[in-house]
């Protein structure tokens, strides 16, 4: 179910919507790029591109043959460096979605873990939220091919101004979300996710590991560069203490988070981290 919210937000859960892709989607759908985040306006800021987006990545998420292309297993592997289904599997292990309830996953991702996902919740529901609406049309496609997407939502959203109320859902992940996005905007998605998240819920974060001396990927100025060029934000949250991030956003909300389950990957760089979220 494609759900594309151009209302602004209701005191209840967004009933479900079928709309036209918005011309600003069309145009990166059929692979068009503007020249700038100024190009299009949609009337509704809140469903508009993030500059960040169309200015950084839009060759990566929002151009339709580059979406094609990177939204293959063996591609999507090879980009963190064959560490993909170590990656997944974490990541719905952690869920612990047997138990998990109705789950948000914050920005749809290459590959099939949102498939893993849906699978692994079983009658859990399952919503995922994604600004682009190529990304949510190449999920549905991912979903109903494998006839998981009966009990899975898809709608159009900002991470940063999620339209539901607070406490609506039992578990949150975001899947490799968070190096993408500028500081200011990690904090308010961060404290989006805290807070739709009821207490006594989780949050799972699969995220790149901090920054080491001797990680040599992390060694290496010249591997730095590379990694700064490819993912300009990221070397921002390399240097992030994310569990004192994830106290302050939670003060914000009036939650406090405790970090349960810490996963690590090649050699520290990649994480998948489990936060089990409570009223303050």
């Amino acid at each position: 179910m494609y759900e594309d919210r151009s209302e602004p937000a209701a005191p209840a859960m967004p009933a479900p919507l079928f709309n036209t892709v918005p011309q600003q989607g069309k145009r990166w759908l059929y692979g068009i790029p503007p020249r700038s985040a100024d190009s299009v306006k949609p009337a509704d800021d809140a469903l508009a591109l993030p500059d960040y987006l169309v200015k950084h990545y839009w060759w990566a998420y929002l151009w339709a043959p580059a979406v094609w292309f990177f939204d293959h297993q063996p591609i999507i592997n090879t980009i963190v460096f064959g560490q993909y289904r170590k990656l997944t599997e974490a990541t719905v292990r952690l869920l612990h979605p047997q138990q998990a309830g109705s789950t948000l996953m914050i920005a749809s991702a290459y590959g099939n873990v949102i498939t893993k996902a849906a699978k692994a919740l079983g009658d859990n529901p399952l919503t995922v939220i994604d600004i682009a609406p190529i990304q949510l049309e190449r999920a549905q496609v991912k979903l109903e091919k494998l006839g998981l997407d009966g009990n899975v939502t898809l709608t159009r959203m900002n991470a940063e101004a999620l339209a539901y109320p607070g406490d609506s859902f039992d578990t949150a992940f975001m899947f490799l979300l968070l190096h993408e996005l500028p500081v200011p905007s990690r904090r308010k998605a961060l404290i989006e996710a805290l807070r739709v998240v009821r207490p006594g819920g989780s949050l799972v974060l699969a995220e790149y590991g901090g920054f080491t001396k001797s990680h040599p990927f992390h060694r290496v100025p010249l591997l730095r560069w590379i990694f700064g060029k490819a993912e300009p934000f990221l070397p921002s949250l390399w240097h992030t203490d994310l569990d004192a991030l994830l106290t302050e956003c939670g003060e914000v909300t009036g939650k406090r988070v405790v970090c349960e389950d810490k996963v690590w990957m090649l050699g520290g760089f990649y994480r998948v981290w489990r936060y089990r979220v409570e009223q303050a």
